[in-house]
């Protein structure tokens, strides 16, 4: 949405997963989903160049008039970059990666993956400021993924507090160097009280009916991703055996929660389910008729609404029907229900885990709606903003380098931002008409392909 200025229903992807109830299948969406212009786009078309740096869902990357290194968190360790050429350069003077070495999978004896991601956001900052002085760019875009990880294991705790520090100290810089800056988070971030499995509430309700599968009987046996991965750090093999292992294999192991991504698709009874659960929030219904659906969007409102937690408190703000927030051309592809969770509770996908409620382990933190974003530079007016939507962001960048905004962004410039007495809030909004879509086929590639074949995949999205 930031890159785009568009709600998902302009864009059709709307979450890590897309489960298609109708081919009992799962999708996992990456670049070629996306054939909506992007901010870099128009930059690009008014004759100058752009970096784009570690944006997630980005891979494979695209071509851009300047450059691109693709991020996770299902972007592979090669091919990562455009040009191609960039990768072994990064690699030889940055000693650049696109994931850790090794996969934070705890919050526990985690001192060693802790410092990867601290070294990691630390050479994402050091590569941008390099390349921003040494490459003819007029926009640069860095997103610092692996800082949320830290914050969904260690919420505000040390680690965290040392990756912002980091952040801080690198980005002196940037501000020396007189750069204009847009600081933002696309979400906030608070402490879990509550873990939700609503896959579990799902089946205890009578929508989701399910079966033993090889993943279910691994996870009652206690064989883990979690586990898998602990024994292989413990023995210091986790950088040879990741090129080698492919993520479909990591993949038909359960996680500690419980069965996770396609693999919980192996259990479903898809002839007695009407329901079945992503995380976050997001509920497909199986329904052969609209009149069916209607009927089970109308039952599950009610019965979420009236959950209740461990310690009695709601676990669901409100629900939702797509074309209440969303709309565009792909308002198809989105999940037939979303629930926006009340602050405090983390909701997991996983299933066979046997409770529909515990306390947090491994996760402390969990994302809100409310995110952040600062302005920085000389055309900027100190204080404080009015509320400012994520779809805003991009129109606003674009009118504060002087370009018109396209006429299908759904966002608006924010113009008091500006210093009234400098250019440009002192010129109009421009609007311009859109530029065509991405020749790329929509279709993000199932866990049957190869898309990532790395151990990584054992952590957090994954």
């Amino acid at each position: 949405m930031l890159c785009r200025g568009k709600n998902p229903g302009k864009l059709g992807v709307y979450w890590w997963e897309r489960i298609d109830t109708d081919n009992q299948m799962m999708e996992l969406p990456d670049s070629t989903d996306f054939t909506s212009p992007e901010l870099w786009d128009y930059v690009n078309d008014s004759g100058e160049n752009v970096g784009v740096i570690n944006l997630p869902m980005s891979y494979p990357p695209r071509e851009v008039d300047g450059f691109m290194i693709a991020g996770g968190p299902r972007s592979r360790e090669r091919n990562y970059t455009s040009p191609s050429s960039l990768q072994q350069e990064v690699e030889r003077r940055f000693d650049y990666r696109v994931h850790p070495e090794n996969v934070l999978t705890s919050n526990e004896d985690a001192g060693g993956e802790v410092e990867m991601i601290h070294d990691l956001l630390r050479t994402r900052l050091q590569t941008a400021y390099t390349l921003l002085e040494e490459q003819d760019v007029t926009f640069l875009h860095l997103t610092l993924f692996h800082l949320n990880v830290l914050q969904h294991y260690f919420w505000d705790g040390p680690e965290t507090q040392k990756a912002w520090e980091i952040i801080d100290e690198e980005l002196e810089r940037f501000v020396e160097a007189d750069c204009n800056l847009v600081l933002m988070s696309d979400h906030g971030c608070t402490e879990i009280d509550t873990v939700f499995y609503i896959n579990e509430w799902l089946e205890r309700n009578g929508y989701l009916q399910t079966e033993s599968s090889v993943a279910s009987r691994l996870f009652d046996i206690g064989i883990t991703q979690e586990r898998i991965a602990e024994i292989v750090r413990a023995f210091n093999l986790e950088q040879y055996i990741r090129p080698l292992v492919p993520r479909p294999i990591i993949e038909r192991f359960p996680s500690d929660e419980g069965v996770v991504r396609e693999e919980k698709l192996s259990m479903v009874d898809w002839e007695n389910t009407t329901a079945i659960g992503s995380g976050q929030g997001l509920v497909y219904i199986v329904a052969d008729s609209e009149s069916e659906h209607q009927r089970i969007f109308d039952a599950l409102r009610d019965d979420l609404t009236a959950a209740t937690g461990q310690n009695g408190k709601p676990v669901v703000k409100s629900v939702h029907a797509p074309d209440e927030i969303y709309h565009g051309e792909y308002l198809d592809r989105a999940p037939d229900l979303m629930f926006d969770q009340r602050p405090g509770v983390h909701t997991s996908e996983a299933m066979g885990h046997g409770e529909v409620f515990s306390t947090p382990t491994n996760w402390r933190g969990e994302n809100v709606p409310d995110g952040m974003v600062l302005f920085h530079g000389e055309d900027v007016s100190p204080g404080n903003l009015d509320p400012i939507r994520i779809s805003d962001i991009g129109p606003t960048i674009l009118h504060w380098m002087g370009l018109a905004v396209p006429t299908d962004m759904d966002g608006d410039p924010k113009t008091a931002v500006f210093d009234k007495a400098t250019d440009p809030a002192g010129r109009p909004v421009e609007h311009r008409p859109p530029l065509h879509s991405h020749d790329d086929e929509r279709g993000g590639r199932d866990l049957d392909d190869e898309v990532a074949d790395r151990l990584e995949d054992i952590g957090y999205l994954e």
